[in-house]
């Protein structure tokens, strides 16, 4: 319910938020009268967007029944949650297939995002989260979530791009040239226009490091320059992940970079 409110005093006109604990247990409900209040909260703040992160444990492809069976089952609860307040869009990570082949893997995520979205009528909509490459993890190319979009035959899913993550599995968004490069494999992939947020994080890991790891925007790797260069490409709303003791910084720089007035954390 404070939500909009703490976002505001950070500095955000758009903002991430839990709706229910990002570790596991069960959701608190969302009653009609906390929906509205939570609305009235959002023009009261003047914040435009608000989107939710899924928990943590979804993963599309477990070798644990429970875990896998319930996947589907909590992404379609924060999509229907999402569409009680308003919420733009919902994230989710897809998890990791180390019990599986790759394709196995692949297959039963393509499935269950099916049923996810099977019957849905919502107006929130659904973004996969690039990962970033640790382990056995689903996602961590463009060529993967483009394999995941495509198989399963709903145009309304889209992507979130993480600086940190697409960085740290090989994408290059630091450099001139190697942005240049990064930008047209999500043309012939994905394409930019089913980009619909970023989360702006600098990384502690080096190109291709594969682990994830987020720093504050110019203290990382990245540096500031790799996101002058995502500004200057995607129109769609930042989304800072950093900590809490220089996060009102990193949402100023995000602001006086982009090239005109675009929405920031």
């Amino acid at each position: 319910m404070n939500a909009p409110k703490r976002a505001a005093e950070l500095g955000c006109e758009v903002f991430q938020m839990f709706t229910r604990s990002p570790q596991g247990g069960p959701a608190p409900e969302i009653t009609s009268e906390i929906a509205k209040t939570f609305k009235e909260e959002m023009k009261k703040w003047k914040q435009d967007n608000c989107y939710i992160h899924t928990p943590y444990y979804i993963n599309f492809a477990s070798s644990n029944d429970f875990v896998r069976m319930s996947a589907p089952k909590i992404v379609r609860e924060e999509l229907e949650r999402g569409s009680l307040i308003g919420a733009k869009y919902i994230m989710t990570h897809l998890g990791s297939s180390k019990d599986f082949t790759r394709e196995e893997g692949l297959k039963m995520t393509v499935a269950g995002i099916g049923q996810v979205l099977s019957g849905y009528k919502g107006k929130t909509g659904l973004l996969l989260e690039i990962s970033a490459g640790a382990g056995n993890v689903i996602g961590d190319t463009f060529e993967e979530l483009k394999y995941i979009l495509d198989k399963c035959g709903y145009d309304d899913v889209d992507i979130c791009i993480d600086s940190a993550h697409m960085f740290a599995s090989g994408y290059d968004v630091k450099s001139k040239e190697g942005f240049k490069k990064t930008i047209e494999k999500i043309k012939k992939t994905v394409g930019l226009q089913r980009i619909k947020l970023i989360h702006a994080n600098d990384s502690k890991i080096e190109l291709g490091g594969r682990k994830d790891r987020h720093d504050h925007i110019g203290d990382g790797k990245i540096g500031r320059e790799g996101f002058v260069n995502l500004v200057s490409v995607f129109d769609c709303d930042f989304i800072v992940e950093t900590k809490d003791d220089k996060v009102k910084e990193d949402i100023n720089i995000l602001k006086n970079i982009r090239p005109s007035k675009r929405n920031s954390r």
